[in-house]
């Protein structure tokens, strides 16, 4: 499905404003990009299938500027979970109507946010055996993979906040989040494609603007504490929940 040439320049714009606060947080923007193309006329599945795309263009940037923060003994089983089973949702989404989901979205969105900002995480996680990082990292990424690949977005809008509330490093969980968001988009995305839901006009300027945006984040995040991402991926969720609820009442 094409888009007018004024309303490619506005998502394009938009992409690149919201990249920088993906690059900062660690968290895919899908969840902002599906709401704005819904409100354009696009229908779920190609807005799905476009927003997947930009998460992969911007967390491809984040991901090599972040390599040095990931554990990996957590990473990758909670990577290899979401790529797993993000297919397996994005085709179960088609048996489940278009508002469910848009309110499913924002609801896990909204309590993610007031998790973070109302309860108070646990100590540093400290002590855990290769065996324990495991099961947390497939147990996360499973379910941030499914929901991800059924709701269209990267899975790091769920994961990031159940990881710091476990008491893992801010910092280390948007880092392990950009890897994961970065694979289970891209899982996602060839989902959708291979079904036929994307429209290859908007690629490069969508990559170039997402790769533009996620560029300036990244370095915005070297300059905050940790307590400051914290609150930045809670503020950015709660904004997510309210433009998603927005889009599910006015079906």
């Amino acid at each position: 499905m094409e888009l007018s040439l004024s309303k490619e320049l506005l998502v394009v714009v938009i992409t690149f404003l919201f990249s920088v606060v993906g690059g900062i947080t660690g968290i895919g923007i899908a969840t902002i990009i599906i709401p704005l193309l819904l409100l354009l006329g696009v229908p779920l599945p190609f807005a799905k299938a476009t927003a997947l795309w930009v998460n992969v263009s911007i967390m491809s940037y984040s991901v090599l500027r972040r390599l040095r923060y990931i554990k990996w003994s957590l990473a990758l089983p909670l990577v290899a979970a979401a790529f797993l089973a993000a297919p397996l949702g994005a085709k179960i989404s088609f048996s489940i109507p278009e508002r469910v989901q848009l309110l499913l979205l924002g609801t896990f969105v909204l309590l993610s946010a007031l998790l973070i900002l109302f309860i108070k995480p646990k100590p540093k996680v400290v002590g855990l055996t290769r065996s324990g990082f495991a099961k947390i990292g497939v147990a996360v990424g499973f379910l941030a993979g499914f929901l991800g690949g059924m709701l269209g977005i990267g899975g790091g809008i769920i994961a990031n906040p159940i990881l710091i509330l476990l008491g893992f490093d801010p910092l280390e969980v948007t880092s392990i989040s950009a890897l994961m968001v970065l694979l289970s988009s891209l899982s996602g995305w060839l989902a959708y494609t291979a079904m036929g839901y994307f429209s290859p006009s908007l690629a490069l300027p969508l990559f170039f603007a997402a790769l533009g945006g996620a560029y300036i984040g990244n370095k915005l995040s070297e300059r905050f504490s940790k307590e400051m991402v914290r609150k930045a991926v809670a503020y950015f969720a709660l904004f997510v929940a309210f433009i998603t609820y927005l889009k599910a009442f006015t079906l």
